[in-house]
């Protein structure tokens, strides 16, 4: 009757390990798609940032091309009123 209960209690340690095994693999499957997630993430706010900057760079030289602009028709509209 011991072995039978040693081979019950082996069974069932058996299938909490193997339980166990499966819950690792799914939390180190889960782990590797947010980590994957976080570095696309990550990528894409640089991206952004990137396409930021070169958008404000081209924002300051309309800036500065319209008052320029402004400041020629300025001076033109003074110098027609002479």
């Amino acid at each position: 009757m011991q072995i039978f209960e040693y081979k019950k209690k082996i069974t069932k340690a058996e299938a909490k390990l193997k339980q166990q095994q499966n819950l690792s693999e799914a939390i180190r499957s889960d782990h590797n798609l947010y980590s994957k997630n976080l570095f696309e993430a990550q990528d894409e706010m640089m991206e952004m940032k990137r396409r930021l900057k070169i958008m404000n760079h081209q924002m300051d030289q309309l800036k500065e091309e319209i008052n320029g602009k402004e400041a020629a028709l300025v001076k033109d509209h003074l110098e027609f009123q002479l």
